[in-house]
C-alpha cells in the first residue's frame, strides 16, 4: 500500500506541541513533508533554535508516523520558526532582543586560545559578582564545549514559555547553555550559521530579568560565535584571560584587536595559572613561566585585573559544581571577588561617567 502524505499529516495532528498542548499541524510546525516509496521525511520547524523539548517533539513525530502500515525510513529534520510565524501563534511576537531589555551590563570573557581556564574564570566572576549583592547571569556561548553547567552542578533542562527560554539558577547566578539543552555527553555538531542564530536566541529569547551583569562565555578565538556576540548586543566591556607564557602573546593579541576593531573596551587581563604556592613555604613555582599577562597589560595599556594560582581546589570546585569562589576564606575566592570588585568598579564608573 502506497504511503501518502495525506496520511502523514493525518496522523500528526494527533501529535502536540508539549508546552502548548495543540497540534503541531495546527501550530503550523509541519512544513514539509516528503514521500520517497515507503520512506518518509518530514520538516518540523520548533518555535525557538534552542527548544528544550526538541527532542521529545521528534521522538513524537517518529513514533507517530511508525505506526502508519508499511511506512519504513523515517527522518525528522528540524528548522526554527521565522518571527512572523512565531507572532501567529504568540500573538504580539516578542522582539528578537526582548531577553536583553532588563540586562544593565554585559561583560565577555575570552581567549585567544583553549586550555586556558576561561569558563573557570567566568563562573567564579559570576559568583562572586552575586556574592556582592549584583543580580548576575551567565551565557555559556561555548557551543561546541558548553562547561558551565559542569561547574555550577546543573544537571535539571530548562523549560520554554511563550516562545522564551527560562533560564536555570544556581548558587544566585542564572544561566543557560547548550550543555543543558543537548544533555551530557551528547555531540553538539553545529556549524557557524545555526551557532549564530542559537547565541541570538540565547541572548533575545531566554528570560534573564533584571539583570546588573550577563557575563558571556566565549569559546576561544576569533570564530563566528565571539563575532557574533561582538556584533549584536551592546557589551560594557572584554576580560581577556590568558597564561603566564609568552607564547600565548600572540593569540591574546588577536583576541583584543577583536574587540578593538568592534569598539569594545577591554576592562583588562587575567592571567591564570599564574603560580604554584609551594605547601608550607613562602616561595612560590612559576610552571607556565613568568610575565605574560603582566606583558600583553602594559602593551595595551590595560589592568592586569588579577593573576590566578595553581589550586587544586579550584579544579576541585569546578569538578563537583562547586567553584572556589562559593567557599568562604580561601585564598583563590577572596582573589576572584577583588576581580569581582574590580570589573564591578570599572564598569560601574564608566557607566556613571558616560
Amino acid at each position: 500500500m502506497e504511503i501518502t502524505k495525506e496520511q502523514v499529516i493525518e496522523i500528526l495532528k494527533g501529535v502536540n506541541d508539549p508546552e502548548l498542548g495543540k497540534s503541531l499541524v495546527d501550530l503550523g510546525m509541519i512544513k514539509d513533508v516528503e514521500i520517497s516509496g515507503n520512506n518518509v521525511k518530514v520538516k518540523v520547524a520548533l518555535t525557538m533554535a534552542g527548544c528544550p523539548l526538541k527532542s521529545k517533539i521528534k521522538s513524537d513525530v517518529e513514533e507517530a508516523i511508525s505506526r502508519i502500515p508499511g511506512v519504513g525510513e523515517i527522518k525528522v529534520v528540524l528548522t526554527t520558526m521565522t518571527s512572523e510565524e512565531r507572532a501567529r501563534i504568540f500573538g504580539q511576537a516578542p522582539s528578537e532582543m526582548e531577553g536583553m531589555k532588563g540586562i544593565k551590563n554585559v561583560i565577555a570573557v575570552a581567549s585567544g586560545k583553549g586550555g586556558v581556564g576561561k569558563s573557570t574564570i567566568s563562573v567564579n566572576l559570576a559568583i562572586a559578582l552575586a556574592k556582592m549583592g549584583y543580580k548576575t547571569g551567565i551565557l555559556d556561548a561555548d557551543m561546541h564545549g558548553p562547561d558551565i553547567p559542569i561547574m555550577l552542578g546543573i544537571k535539571e533542562r530548562p523549560v520554554g514559555s511563550r516562545g522564551m527560554l527560562l533560564p536555570l539558577e544556581k548558587y544566585n547566578v542564572k544561566m543557560i547553555s547548550t550543555g543543558v539543552l543537548a544533555g551530557e555527553g551528547t555531540p553538539i555538531v553545529w556549524r557557524g550559521p545555526l551557532v549564530n542564530k542559537a547565541i541570538k536566541e540565547f541572548l533575545g529569547r531566554v528570560q534573564w530579568g533584571e539583570l546588573d551583569f550577563l557575563v558571556v562565555d566565549l569559546p576561544p578565538g576569533t570564530g563566528d560565535a565571539p563575532l557574533t556576540v561582538a556584533s549584536t548586543i551592546p557589551i560594557k566591556g572584554a576580560i581577556i584571560v590568558t597564561t603566564p607564557q609568552k607564547v600565548a602573546l600572540s593569540d591574546v593579541r588577536r583576541c583584543i584587536g577583536l574587540f578593538l576593531k568592534n569598539k569594545i573596551p577591554i576592562i583588562g587581563i587575567v592571567e591564570n595559572m599564574s603560580y604554584l604556592k609551594i605547601p608550607g613555604q613562602d616561595e612560590v613555582m612559576d610552571i607556565f613561566g613568568k610575565g605574560g599577562g603582566e606583558k600583553i597589560a602594559k602593551a595595551f595599556k590595560v589592568p592586569l585585573l588579577a593573576q590566578i594560582p595553581i589550586d587544586s581546589e579550584i579544579r576541585k570546585g569546578g569538578d563537583e559544581g562547586r567553584p572556589i569562589a562559593t567557599k568562604e576564606g580561601t585564598e583563590s575566592a577572596k582573589i576572584f571577588l577583588d576581580l569581582a570588585q574590580k570589573v564591578a568598579d570599572s564598569v560601574l564608573s564608566v557607566k556613571e561617567n558616560a
